[in-house]
């Protein structure tokens, strides 16, 4: 039996380690912190579960792509999935404008609000019809097994897309807004940039295809745990607290991991599902990679990093009209306030008191969040006075926004919480902080391989394969990858 040493256990590497299992290996995975699911995890405060990944997952829905895959994980089974009507619901100084997830839906709605943008309107309802047809896409083999059969077919496959992509990979959001007439929805769809990581119009179909996306009870750690438990029924090995400090390498071949301290493990199979840089520059000192990789760590934008204000209140906001049935409640503040120096005109506010095991019965759970750039928290993080003030500042201006839009909120907030990119830094390693690897990630077709590296594979977003569901294919190909250069029979086994 080949042993498969997997450093990282984020969702990627949960499910190469459930896959490794299905398949007859002996699998081992090497986690730096004392959870499973990396980036995927929440904690807890005072009895409130304050959530760091879960917006919305696709796959719960049994026409999803991904629904096989979490089904062959475990990671939804015995677990209420909520769903929302709406994916945005933007307030705005004068108006209150709801973007509803089903399309036809959202056309109807907006056109009576702007007439004269009909076609617009129908154009963004299309968009988003286009991208619930990507999540419905069939699974295919791992993309190092493709053939020129495989490739072609993926080509057919993709030409109801190619407008779509021509069209718009390259039109900003504000471009999109300009061409609308209505001054209250340009201002409604430049408004959601708050929400995007980018600049990007791509970005706003994908926030408002939520309709088929719930979310799991519980949350993101419950989530990561309920594959962990999978993978541990299935004989699997999880050893926490275990920070990697080399691949062990000879004559250009993976051979196992050498722990920080010291402690050497032996493997036949190496799968990166950690960090990528950190993989790459320091784990293999930098010695296999060519120009293409060398390019991408140089050159290429990551996805921002994050920083969010977790809220535990003494109020049941489960019924609030304007706090309920949305996945993103986005206000346009009076007066911008400064976040890590950058002026924000906007806040979205997430609020979990749908889920009940997210705070004390009568109480809720809100959570305001941010893109942010890493870089600004890393050089004040160098003077700690100086970092924590500038978290008090943060607090200080978030509470007196919520003020603003839930009066009375101030005096009953019970705990606060501010996660800052230092924050996932020190948690998952990674990278600038970023939480989702490479801004152009999925275009840049990143190799799960480095070359002249044998027995050796990476997983995950620093290989394009971002989001929880492409972490866990991320994992699920890998794992086929390698039953095929081993001659095996690759076993999804079902529930």
């Amino acid at each position: 039996m080949k042993k498969i040493v997997i450093i990282g256990g984020g969702i990627a590497g949960l499910s190469a380690g459930c896959y490794a299992k299905m398949n007859g290996y002996d699998a081992h995975i090497f986690e730096m912190h004392n959870l499973p699911g990396g980036l995927c995890t929440s904690w807890k405060r005072k009895g409130y579960t304050f959530d760091n990944c879960i917006h919305w997952l696709s796959g719960t829905s049994s026409k999803s792509t991904f629904h096989r895959i979490w089904q062959e994980l475990r990671a939804i089974q015995g677990k209420e999935i909520y769903y929302k009507e709406m994916s945005i619901k933007l307030f705005l100084k004068d108006q209150i404008i709801n973007f509803y997830n089903d399309p036809d839906k959202l056309a109807q709605y907006l056109k009576k609000i702007a007439p004269e943008d009909s076609h617009m309107i129908d154009e963004l309802a299309e968009s988003v019809r286009k991208m619930y047809l990507l999540e419905y896409m069939p699974l295919t083999k791992a993309k190092e097994l493709f053939n020129i059969i495989d490739k072609f077919k993926m080509i057919i496959s993709f030409f109801p897309f190619l407008w779509f992509f021509k069209k718009y990979m390259k039109t900003k959001i504000d471009e999109f807004a300009d061409r609308f007439k209505n001054p209250v929805l340009q201002q409604a769809i430049r408004s959601i940039k708050g929400l995007s990581p980018s600049d990007e119009f791509i970005g706003i179909p994908f926030l408002i295809a939520s309709k088929d996306a719930g979310f799991p009870q519980g949350g993101s750690l419950k989530f990561a745990k309920s594959i962990e438990q999978r993978y541990t029924s299935l004989g699997g090995k999880i050893h926490y607290g275990a920070k990697i400090k080399n691949i062990l390498v000879t004559n250009n071949q993976a051979v196992g991991i050498q722990l920080e301290d010291g402690t050497e493990v032996k493997s036949d199979i190496v799968i990166s599902a950690a960090d990528g840089y950190s993989t790459i520059f320091r784990m293999l000192d930098g010695k296999f990679i060519n120009k293409k990789i060398r390019h991408i760590y140089e050159n290429e934008p990551v996805v921002p990093s994050n920083l969010q204000v977790s809220i535990g209140v003494d109020m049941d906001l489960s019924s609030d009209a304007n706090l309920s049935n949305s996945v993103y409640y986005l206000y346009e503040l009076d007066k911008p306030i400064m976040i890590a120096g950058e002026e924000k005109k906007h806040i979205h506010i997430k609020n979990y008191a749908f889920d009940p095991t997210f705070a004390p019965k009568g109480k809720s759970t809100l959570v305001v969040a941010f893109y942010v750039k890493s870089a600004y928290w890393e050089q004040i993080y160098k003077d700690k006075a100086k970092y924590k003030q500038e978290k008090q500042n943060v607090e200080t201006a978030v509470i007196d926004s919520l003020e603003q839009i839930i009066p009375g909120i101030k005096e009953k907030i019970e705990v606060i919480d501010v996660s800052t990119p230092m924050t996932l830094t020190r948690y998952t390693n990674n990278w600038q902080g970023s939480i989702m690897g490479f801004k152009n990630g999925l275009v840049l077709n990143i190799p799960r391989t480095l070359p002249k590296l044998k027995n050796f594979y990476m997983a995950g977003q620093w290989v394009g394969d971002a989001g929880l569901p492409g972490a866990a294919g991320s994992g699920r190909e890998i794992l086929e990858y390698i039953c095929k250069k081993d001659k095996k029979r690759f076993i999804t086994t079902k529930p």
